[in-house]
């Protein structure tokens, strides 16, 4: 064999050898490309279902919070009419705002600032509305120059109007984790871009969306989802990869790479979703979105039966059900969220009672604080001037503190000393139940007990505890402090407490926790009672 006969059979060799290890290479590489194509069309389909749904919902519940304003009697910009509309904007977490408009576009109030008398509004004119439903619903998308100072997705009807954060509608939406990508929402009534994910063309949304339809989605770097019962249409495209990108990620650093990369980023969301999901993650972002609500368990004087005050009951409200307190109050505590979930406590009342309380002054609301809020003056400093503005006079707000909070005695003795200056009555919660009941009453000076349900359950049973509550009413007779009986659930209970002394008292015999409209009107029959 000639020099020129092996150099040829060396060549066919290395061809070979080259399309050996090249053809497995280029048909994996055909395969992953056609998995990345499917990968990507379903999640682009996923990404698109999730979207439109969370866009019909959102418009289902802004829509409802506008019917909410329709219903109300009192007049446009009446004081009343403005408590209805926060009190609206606070029940609908989405409304950013509410308020009014004249004929002319004009504003004339808001939820938020008042009416336009006080000048804040003035020269605020909406513009023709973006879009007009049959029934009369206009829609404004993308104005600025609102309270709140933010741009706002704006639904109007009949001289009324919510305002909300067009970026609710693609929050948490964002394809892949990957800012190239994009979410647009469409009118299609009007051909108009309702909001995008950062960083996506809203004119690409649109010159999408208006574009014939591809003939495989498989194909496709984006997908157009339209609602079957709104105006509505979602676009969802892919980010966008160079080919140097393509070839980078596929195929050879396909195995390890993706093993290397699955294990990180299933390590990662583990650690993620586990701490989201863990009851800490839950109760930090309830902080952080304002779950808590306030329930208000009326508080009688057990000889008239007339309300004289409430104790405000914090409540979770997670999805769609009720956290009762002591399932997460001890966790709050634990981890440093509990003085959050009080501030918020304290301008839920003022928000719900502030005008209640301003044109009753006979009717208080107690607080419940925890022991960081009774050995410092944090909250102190933030309740004087809170209800300075709400004109609420501080006998009004009273402070309930459990033997919890009284581990460093000497802190809590001069707190609790500053609360009684600044004009707060403060009550021994659950007294009796702890070790240390009695040198309490030594050690601090306070207003008034409240005598725990468990020994009020006792009462007329033949039980070791069933006079424990005389002896507490005798022990405040003698202290010249206030009794309020708690847990009242019987009328025996309530006839035995009032004969030995004790005037208050709260139960279910009286009501059930209210809401701050049930209590309003529950004290209102009261005092006509």
């Amino acid at each position: 064999m000639n020099n020129i006969q092996r150099g040829a059979l060396a060549a066919l060799l290395i061809v070979i050898v080259v399309i050996a290890a090249l053809a497995p290479a280029g048909i994996g590489f055909l395969f992953a490309q056609r998995s990345q194509q499917q990968e990507q069309s379903e999640r682009l389909n996923t990404v698109a279902n999730a979207a439109l749904y969370r866009a019909e919902d959102l418009t289902r519940r802004l829509s409802g919070a506008l019917g909410e304003i329709g219903k109300v009697a009192a007049a446009p910009c009446s004081p009343p009419y403005l408590k209805e509309l926060r009190r609206i904007a606070l029940t609908h977490e989405q409304v950013r705002d509410a308020g009014a408009y004249d004929r002319d576009g004009r504003w004339q109030c808001s939820s938020l600032l008042g009416a336009v008398s006080a000048g804040v509004l003035d020269g605020l004119t909406l513009p023709p509305p973006d879009w007009r439903s049959r029934d009369g619903v206009m829609a404004w998308y993308g104005l600025a120059r609102l309270p709140g100072g933010k741009v706002s997705l704006v639904m109007g009807r009949d001289g009324f109007y919510i305002a909300a954060d067009p970026s609710l509608y693609v929050d948490s939406l964002d394809p892949d984790g990957d800012p190239a990508g994009g979410v647009g929402i469409i009118n299609t009534d009007v051909s108009r871009v309702i909001a995008t994910t950062p960083a996506t063309d809203a004119a690409a949304v649109l010159a999408v969306y208006r574009a014939p339809p591809p003939a495989r989605d498989d194909d496709s770097p984006y997908i157009v989802r339209r609602s079957a019962s709104m105006p509505l249409a979602v676009v969802v495209s892919a980010p966008h990869q160079s080919l140097r990108q393509r070839v980078r990620t596929l195929p050879w650093g396909w195995l390890l790479g993706g093993v290397a990369a699955g294990l990180a980023c299933a390590g990662w969301a583990a650690f993620f979703i586990v701490r989201r999901l863990s009851p800490r993650g839950q109760l930090s972002d309830a902080v952080r979105r304002h779950q808590f609500i306030v329930a208000y368990q009326p508080i009688v004087d057990l000889a008239t039966r007339r309300c004289v005050g409430a104790e405000a009951l914090v409540r979770w409200k997670y999805h769609d059900r009720i956290v009762r307190p002591d399932h997460f109050i001890p966790l709050a505590e634990h981890r440093g969220l509990i003085q959050a979930i009080t501030d918020q406590v304290l301008d839920t009342i003022l928000l719900e009672l502030g005008d209640f309380l301003k044109r009753y002054p006979e009717y208080y609301v107690s607080v419940n604080l925890s022991a960081p809020d009774l050995t410092t003056h944090r909250f102190l400093e933030v309740l004087g001037p809170a209800l300075a503005r709400q004109g609420v006079r501080p006998a009004q707000i009273r402070i309930e503190a459990t033997e919890r909070s009284f581990l460093d005695a000497d802190a809590a003795k001069e707190v609790i000393s500053a609360f009684r200056e600044a004009g707060h009555a403060v009550y021994l919660d659950d007294f009796g139940t702890g070790y240390s009941s009695l040198s309490h009453l030594q050690t601090f000076r306070i207003d008034g007990l409240k005598i725990d349900k468990s020994f009020v359950d006792t009462i007329g049973q033949d039980a070791a505890s069933s006079s424990v509550a005389s002896h507490i009413i005798d022990m405040a007779a003698t202290l010249d402090v206030q009794v309020i009986a708690e847990g009242i659930e019987r009328e025996e209970q309530a006839a035995y407490l009032h004969a030995r002394g004790a005037r208050f008292g709260q139960g279910w015999l009286f009501s059930a926790p209210l809401s701050a409209a049930e209590f309003i009107r529950y004290a209102g029959r009261m005092r006509g009672a």
